[in-house]
Parts: C-alpha cells; sequence; structure tokens
C-alpha cells in the first residue's frame, strides 16, 4: 500500500473537514493517486524545494502561496502530515485539534514523543571519530507525525514550531518515522503486528455474536 494511503485513512477515521487538502510532491505518480484519492494537486512541487536539504517549511509556504491566490485569504490554520508516517493514525488528528480549540493562547501543535534518555546523558561523534557526551535537556523531541498551526502565528514566526507550540504525546509506535530502509522494515512490522491484531479482534467479536 503507498504511504499516502494511510494518511488518506487516517484522515477519513478523524472524519475532519479537508476541504481542501493539498498534495505537494515532485513526482508524477503520486500525484495522479493522490487526485485518485479526491486531493487537490494542482502543480509538481518546484525542484530546489524536492531535495533532501529542502526545509519543509519552504514547501509549507508555496503551498499556502497557491492556497491565498486561489481563495483570496489565508486559511485559519494549517495542518502538514508527512507520508513518512503511516503509523500515526487517526486519533491523534482529532487530539491536536481539540489542543488547539481549547487554548486559545496556543500557536501551534506538534506531534512528539519521549527521548527515552534515562541518564539524560546522550553521544555525539566528536571531529576525531570518538564519542562525546552531551548532556540532554528536556523530555520530548517531535516525531514529524502531525504538525497543526495557525496561519498568523506561521507567518510571523515563519517556522512549525512558533513560540506557544503544545506538544501531543505520541508512544513508539504511533511515531514511528521512515526516513531510512531500517526505518521501512520497523514501519512494515508494526504494521503487519496492526493488522494481525485487528484481524483478531474482529474474529473474537464473530465468535461471540
Amino acid at each position: 500500500m503507498p504511504l499516502i494511503e494511510h494518511t488518506a485513512r487516517a484522515l477519513a477515521d478523524a472524519e475532519l473537514d479537508t476541504n481542501p487538502c493539498l498534495l505537494s510532491t515532485d513526482d508524477g505518480s503520486i500525484a495522479a493517486h493522490g487526485r485518485r484519492l479526491g486531493w487537490l494537486v494542482p502543480w509538481l512541487r518546484p525542484a530546489d524545494l524536492a531535495t533532501d536539504e529542502s526545509p519543509t517549511i519552504d514547501t509549507v509556504f508555496h503551498a499556502l502561496q497557491w492556497y491565498v491566490k486561489e481563495y483570496g485569504e489565508d486559511p485559519e490554520r494549517i495542518m502538514v502530515l508527512q507520508p513518512t508516517s503511516p503509523l500515526r493514525g487517526s486519533a491523534c488528528l482529532v487530539d491536536a485539534i481539540s489542543a488547539l480549540d481549547v487554548r486559545a493562547g496556543t500557536d501551534a501543535v506538534v506531534g512528539m514523543r519521549p527521548l527515552n534518555v534515562p541518564n539524560r546523558i546522550a553521544y555525539r561523534i566528536d571531529a576525531e571519530g570518538y564519542a562525546e557526551p552531551i548532556e540532554v535537556s528536556g523530555d520530548l523531541t517531535p516525531n514529524g507525525a502531525v504538525y497543526l498551526i495557525r496561519t498568523t502565528a506561521l507567518r510571523a514566526h515563519r517556522s512549525l514550531y512558533p513560540p506557544r507550540t503544545m506538544p501531543l504525546n505520541m508512544d513508539a509506535i504511533s511515531s514511528i518515522d521512515i526516513d531510512t530502509e531500517s526505518d521501512w522494515r520497523l514501519a512494515e512490522a508494526a504494521l503487519t503486528m496492526q493488522q494481525q491484531s485487528s484481524c483478531a479482534a474482529t474474529e473474537n467479536r464473530q465468535d461471540f455474536s
């Protein structure tokens, strides 16, 4: 199943008003698949926004620029969902919107996961190739699964992490973000276990019906 299908399923299960849902991609086949899902793909992403080093924020502003030209005004808020988080599910999307609605002073809600560094010390590789200890401050790190931000804050700070960003604490499985082949294998294993659990639950319900 293509990765964007998992994002589409999460949106559908969350029953959100996603009109419009914009897909930003530089790949024609992904664009075609997005259109079949009912998403808007009015352009292919420019080459300078489609490199491994291209900041996500630039892609968001590129999409926002199109939206303003098309609709004449900014949306009130923007949700950014990267397809590399296939296990995020729908609950975090609903929770993010609820969190932003509950606290009017909040600029953004960002999915995060626990750092899980018990001794508060991590290591980085120094210039000579040795492990150099560094102190870790904070308990959470962004997981890339969901970003929800008020457009006024996005424009004011040009960041998905404006000053008043509320963390949305997510577990390790829903936080899986595919950046490497190892991440891909981990996601596949987690999805398989998830599907098996779902099938078992369905069979149990049928047994008692």
